[in-house]
């Protein structure tokens, strides 16, 4: 779960000549605001430092390029005092092991999940386009760098990115012992709870993903699925 979580709160976009617009502070206090959303797994008494402040904190630190439990402490320290009072923190700034308890015992496809949410009210509205530039979801698994489980294998997450947006807006872990094909649907279900419906929405996929199960599930929320058809399906493969 430590390094996982490193991934969860990375932004994917896809690549553009255009610089990022920045955040601004309206901005920063809706991320704030929606990572309080996040229920707090700690006793309320003895708390001292805000749950949404070091989750906003830890945002901001990946965004910036941490990559490890250190570099956000490290990005937390180099805070000042107005910038912590802002986030709440107003009693010391946390230990390094304080930052990684707290955020390594929390739901991290929650987390992806009240990000995606952030992320998608960010975004410029887009124009009224003709139906055939209707967005579509492409599915994909990747093997993380530097991310390694307790017994040192790496961590392979499964992905659903919005093409018109770039924004991920679900990703579930693989189980080590296991391939893509289980998470498809913990995937489906962690996108229908961002977007609230996955009615008329076109999903796309490699051809590992194309299972009988998958276009049944595809096809009882309302939603369209097109993949390839390879030698995993011989009888849709036509040479």
């Amino acid at each position: 779960m430590t390094s996982s979580l490193i991934s969860v709160l990375t932004v994917t976009t896809p690549g553009t000549d255009t610089p990022p617009e920045p955040i601004t502070d309206s901005e920063c206090g809706g991320l704030l605001v929606a990572v309080s959303l996040v229920p707090d797994p700690r006793s309320p008494r003895g708390v001292r430092y805000p749950l949404a402040a070091l989750l906003t904190v830890a945002v901001c630190a990946v965004l910036a390029g941490a990559t490890s439990f250190t570099a956000i402490a490290d990005w937390l320290y180099d805070l000042d005092e107005p910038a912590l009072v802002r986030l709440g923190i107003t009693r010391g700034v946390p230990a390094g092991t304080t930052v990684w308890r707290l955020l390594t015992r929390l739901d991290a496809a929650l987390i992806s999940t009240v990000l995606a949410g952030w992320l998608r009210s960010r975004a410029r509205p887009q124009a009224v386009r003709p139906r055939r530039y209707r967005t579509v979801i492409a599915v994909d698994g990747k093997t993380l760098r530097g991310a390694r489980l307790g017994d040192g294998r790496q961590v392979h997450l499964l992905s659903a990115l919005d093409t018109s947006s770039g924004i991920v807006l679900a990703q579930v872990t693989v189980d080590t012992k296991s391939n893509e094909i289980p998470a498809f649907t913990p995937l489906l279900d962690a996108v229908e709870r961002v977007l609230g419906s996955l009615d008329g929405v076109p999903f796309v996929a490699d051809a590992l993903h194309t299972q009988t199960s998958h276009a049944e599930q595809i096809t009882a929320r309302g939603a369209h699925l097109l993949l390839q058809a390879k030698g995993n399906q011989p009888t849709l493969l036509w040479v």
